[in-house]
């Protein structure tokens, strides 16, 4: 009975460490995901929305959406990010890290879609932080090339000189 109940939690273990991918390092080939939106439409990193882009991609807990909100402004502002042409930006909402209640989250994220024009995905499984071995749940920012290699990852909240690094790399990417 012992030798059992060892096996079932070894495969237990096994199942909890081979659910999270290895963790995306520059360099590595992001593996692609399919999402929906608050609208229900789905996206992956094959759609068609960001074929042949660079793409920053935001996954955050809703209730720290603004932890690095200085640099989606940067983003927003900059005057050499090719924007909807080479360059463009994709914000995922891991709905199962926040206390709000997803219809409340799902609403925010229309309307903010709505005025905007945003792309913002709704992860309600881990699916991205598993795939990706995001390591942080609030907050982390990766940038991907347009054939989805890594180019950047951060975990937390982005420093001044982090963000300048941030649109050296876009920048850099986009002219390839």
């Amino acid at each position: 009975m012992r030798k059992i109940l060892a096996a079932a939690a070894i495969m237990v273990l096994c199942g909890v460490f081979c659910a999270f991918g290895a963790e995306l390092k520059a360099g590595d080939k992001a593996p692609d995901f399919k999402l929906p939106d608050s609208t229900g439409k789905v996206y992956s990193l094959a759609s068609p929305e960001f074929q042949g882009k660079v793409l920053s991609v935001f996954y955050v807990d809703p209730d720290e959406k603004d932890l690095n909100a200085h640099v989606a402004e940067v983003l927003l502002k900059e005057p050499d990010l090719e924007r909807n042409v080479r360059y463009t930006h994709l914000e995922i909402r891991n709905l199962k890290a926040s206390k709000m209640p997803n219809f409340l989250i799902k609403s925010v994220v229309k309307n903010k879609q709505e005025k905007t024009g945003a792309v913002i995905l709704l992860d309600d499984t881990y699916t991205v932080l598993k795939k990706w071995g995001l390591k942080n749940h609030t907050s982390s920012l990766v940038i991907l090339d347009k054939e989805r290699i890594c180019r950047y990852v951060y975990n937390g909240k982005l420093p001044r000189a982090e963000v300048d690094k941030v649109l050296q790399i876009i920048r850099e990417y986009q002219a390839k």
